[in-house]
């Protein structure tokens, strides 16, 4: 197996391996490189919805999403990510956003693949909150890992439903020490203690340095490709440019299975 970095901050291309016969010592080395990179691609991939999700159990337990019902009825921790081309909209959110952030435990690796795509567009772009703690100034990190932020599914809608919040803390440690934000511009309503409004300043000025350009890499999809990346340690983007001056309005279907932290 080879992993190739595509960008300075995260991210890799991962060939010689086949996804649907991993050997042991294969998945040691995939689950190596996505500690490092935090997402990887491979390519030339067929997988149904029963290896995606045999796939996803081996990094942990798989999520059952309780909130929406585009999952099989035969296979429900795989979701079927569809997107006609009269949506206006892509399902997983035009905005950048780690999966399952509201509960605890929190999600863990997801794992996206193409099964339709358009000509041009629809590209996923992802952000290393590792990356983006690291150039934060000395003071900014010792304030931030004293802090704790509220997750919430519903707060588009500025709700915190009891069952659909976690609270967090606002730096994560990896197994290897470095550490990282773990705040999201979807999912994160407020500081734990203080107000939306009293939070704003700090969360909006995380949001937008995580997301900054120099933090990011992007993969433009091709069929058979799949995606598995670590929501601990990076952000991602679905973008839904498909009508715009280039795009095509085409049919765009994805599935996806995510797993838990034990």
């Amino acid at each position: 197996m080879k992993a190739t970095p595509v960008s300075g901050a995260l991210g890799a291309e991962v060939e010689g391996i086949d996804l649907n016969h991993l050997s042991g010592a294969e998945e040691t080395a995939l689950k190596a490189a996505l500690d490092r990179y935090q997402v990887l691609r491979v390519r030339d991939q067929s997988l149904d919805r029963f290896q995606l999700a045999a796939l996803g159990r081996r990094f942990g337990p798989p999520f059952l999403h309780p909130l929406v019902d585009n999952g099989y009825d035969d296979c429900p921790e795989v979701l079927e990510l569809l997107r006609e081309p009269e949506d206006a909209e892509m399902f997983g959110g035009e905005s950048w956003h780690s999966d399952i952030t509201w509960l605890k435990p929190a999600g863990y690796v997801s794992i996206l693949h193409a099964q339709e795509l358009p000509e041009v567009g629809g590209d996923t772009a992802f952000a290393s909150t590792i990356a983006a703690f690291e150039t934060l100034s000395e003071g900014m990190k010792e304030t931030l890992r004293g802090l704790t932020a509220l997750h919430a599914y519903h707060w588009y809608e500025r709700r915190e439903d009891p069952e659909w919040t976690a609270e967090h803390p606002v730096v994560r440690r990896a197994d290897d020490g470095r550490e990282a934000l773990y705040v999201t511009r979807m999912f994160t309503s407020r500081l734990k203690g203080m107000t939306a409004s009293e939070s704003a300043p700090i969360l909006n000025y995380l949001f937008d340095h995580q997301e900054r350009a120099e933090f990011t890499c992007r993969f433009r999809w091709r069929l058979g490709d799949v995606l598995i990346w670590d929501n601990r340690f990076c952000l991602h983007y679905p973008i839904n440019d498909f009508s715009g001056p280039h795009g095509h309005r085409v049919r765009r279907r994805m599935i996806r299975t995510s797993t838990m932290e034990a």
